[in-house]
């Protein structure tokens, strides 16, 4: 790789360094500060300093070191420098996949459009056919982008683009999506005619997770209150729909792992052979597809139905795509139904709008008017007015919602008319997931913890007044569930079905060694002495001269030791593996030059105090935490202590778990006569 493959304006970060070399970040850190002549950042801000592409190309060539730079690299890197923002790079790079060609194979083998008007808020412009499109982006970005899908599949490539402005944002996959997607995949069986929806879809991730999971579907649809999120999700969805129906039926991209690098011939990659040429990708146009009447653009802009004008023409089944612009729950309900509606709302919002929420004849308001407390049960009852008959609703809710008393008038007509048919307790979702249905007969609610849904789902909806008891998944009589509270937690029914006479011995033998185990745990001998100050530093001080590395987890499945901060859980710092951190958590590694122990100590002392408890932002916050500046043996005396502590609360707390989980065991089993004692 040469100084002359690279354009004078392109500069990157160190932490693309780092990508681009295959190193970690600490190895990129160590070269800037080990090695003389390392570039100086061409922009040195504080924060994500940022150096020219061409002088570390010259200076890695000249190490021997390999940089595996890709055209779409080269393409980022330069609208990232020519941007303020990330986002704002995006949307230039998306304008030019609806200006050029990126999908137009797409679109000429689509066939006329419907040109009715739509009623569910504003279409998202990107709807228009790419000559129109055109005439908004830069036409040598278009051609490049063009260039650039000749090689690699113009949805890889968009995903492509996609992580790498959430990466230069810090932000990331929204938390909750694969299992919220596995759930959806699990009700919607094997058809292929279902219409999709997602009231609350942001740039799609959910949509796009659910096609790569269950599709490709006939028609998939959103609405979102930004015009920019909403137009990155349509050309998402649509760009994949494309795709999974041209590949190889084994081919299906995974919208949970996005690509890291898409080549170029240019750069040595080879084409994709799972995208073969447009013209060889051809189908027989079914009925699934024609019975269903688009979710339409205004006239003279393209949808993405299929419907041929030559009953002998042979015409390529397609998705309509359609996503538009608008506040779901205070707008009027669309009149197009779904099969299958996917949602996962915001949380915890305040002012949500309930003093602008229509009348009583909204269909919306059909199990009555969410309390002002709970915008999250406005959605749920959104997403269920939309379905259609024989549809299902499948809606990520913050565990609260399951038993506030505050909703449990909402909960009782849900549960009274048969419209919540199962929630889950799925461990990486953090928070329930709700399947609703349109009213019908139903005598019992499935709650489970997700490990079995599928094969649970399939036993219940085959014979819905057979109970079911399994250890993951139970049925719960809804005449159980009508009392005072309305609590339709899993938690309260799955614990109360475990376990027998020996489950029950094994678990109190168990929990009996771990007790004696931590009773023969020694304290660290602490004293009071008087305050001392000391000279500060910030972690992202110590990460940026290599010190530590900040990374989200879910990445690393190995076993280095590392500090888990976990922004919206319990607890927010402790100490563990890189394999235990989840996706929506935070892994700090420690150079030997900083004590693991020390900055968990200073994390526990000072992060839940920089800001509110939320996912968003949390990198930054890691970062902001001022730590004081001690010797590596004062750093490792006193993080020391603190690790002891930390093993001495892991175990306390997995012992509570453990005793708690006996108990219900227990009390399950002796007021059924299943367990019992020896004096």
């Amino acid at each position: 790789m040469t100084t002359r493959d690279a354009g004078p304006g392109e500069t990157i970060t160190l932490t693309d360094l780092a990508r681009l070399a295959a190193v970690g970040r600490n190895a990129v850190s160590n070269w800037r500060r080990r090695e003389p002549d390392f570039p100086a950042p061409v922009d040195d801000s504080p924060r994500r300093p940022r150096f020219s592409l061409s002088a570390l190309e010259s200076w890695a060539e000249a190490h021997g070191r390999a940089l595996h730079v890709t055209g779409a690299d080269r393409l980022w890197f330069r609208l990232s420098s020519a941007h303020a923002t990330a986002e704002a790079a995006l949307e230039e790079v998306a304008a030019a996949f609806d200006g050029g060609g990126a999908d137009t194979a797409a679109e000429n083998r689509r066939t006329t459009a419907s040109e009715t008007g739509g009623d569910a808020g504003k279409v998202v412009p990107s709807t228009a056919p790419p000559a129109a499109a055109a005439a908004g982006a830069d036409p040598d970005l278009v051609a490049e982008v063009k260039a650039l899908t000749a090689a690699t599949p113009a949805s890889d490539l968009f995903e492509f683009f996609i992580e790498r402005a959430r990466e230069a944002a810090g932000t990331g996959v929204p938390p909750g999506i694969a299992p919220l997607a596995d759930i959806a995949a699990a009700v919607s069986g094997d058809r292929a005619d279902l219409r999709v929806f997602d009231p609350a879809c942001d740039e799609g991730d959910l949509l796009a997770a659910v096609t790569a999971k269950a599709g490709p579907f006939a028609a998939l649809g959103g609405q979102d209150l930004s015009a920019a999120r909403a137009a990155i999700a349509q050309r998402r969805i649509r760009l994949l729909d494309d795709r999974m129906r041209s590949a190889p039926p084994t081919g299906k991209p995974s919208a949970a792992e996005p690509p890291t690098g898409p080549l170029t011939a240019a750069d040595g990659g080879p084409p994709s052979a799972a995208e073969p040429p447009a013209e060889s990708r051809t189908h027989a146009a079914t009925t699934n597809t024609q019975k269903h009447t688009a979710q339409t653009a205004p006239t003279g802009q393209s949808s993405n139905s299929t419907r041929p004008t030559d009953p002998a023409e042979v015409v390529e089944v397609v998705a309509e795509v359609s996503v538009h612009i608008g506040d779901s729950l205070l707008t009027p309900l669309p009149a197009d139904r779904y099969d299958l509606v996917v949602c996962d709302p915001p949380f915890n919002l305040k002012d949500w709008g309930y003093d602008q929420l229509p009348d009583g004849a909204d269909p919306r308001l059909a199990y009555g008017t969410p309390p002002r407390t709970e915008p999250e049960l406005a959605w749920a009852l959104h997403c269920a007015a939309l379905l259609d008959a024989g549809g299902y609703a499948v809606v990520r809710m913050p565990a609260q919602v399951a038993h506030r008393r505050s909703g449990r008038r909402i909960r009782s007509e849900l549960l009274r008319w048969g419209a919540l048919r199962a929630v889950v307790d799925h461990p990486d979702a953090k928070a329930h997931i709700w399947v609703l249905a349109p009213r019908g007969e139903t005598s019992q609610l499935l709650v489970s913890n997700g490990r079995d849904f599928a094969d649970a789902w399939a036993a219940f909806t085959a014979a819905p007044d057979a109970p079911l008891t399994t250890t993951d998944s139970a049925t719960v009589p809804l005449m159980r569930l009508w009392d005072e509270d309305v609590d339709v937690s899993p938690a309260v029914y799955l614990t109360s079905t475990a376990g027998g006479a020996e489950d029950i011995s094994d678990a109190a033998a168990g929990l009996s060694a771990r007790l004696n185990e931590i009773a023969g745990t020694t304290l660290p001998n602490f004293r009071i002495g008087p305050e001392r100050s000391a000279p500060e530093t910030s972690l992202g001080d110590l990460e940026r001269d290599g010190h530590l590395v900040v990374a989200p987890g879910g990445g690393e499945a190995d076993d280095v030791r590392c500090v888990i901060v976990d922004p919206i859980g319990e607890p927010p710092v402790r100490i563990g593996v890189r394999s235990d951190a989840a996706e929506t958590q935070w892994t700090i590694t420690c150079e030997p030059t900083v004590d693991l122990g020390w900055i968990a100590a200073a994390l526990s002392a000072r992060l839940p105090a920089a800001s509110k408890r939320t996912a968003t932002g949390a990198k930054r916050r890691i970062l902001s935490v001022k730590i004081p500046r001690l010797t590596l043996d004062d750093q490792q005396r006193r993080g020391a202590a603190f690790a002891r502590l930390e093993e001495l609360r892991t175990a306390l707390t997995a012992a509570g778990r453990q005793a708690e989980a006996l108990a219900a065991e227990a009390a399950a089993g002796l007021v059924s006569g299943a367990v019992t004692t020896e004096d």
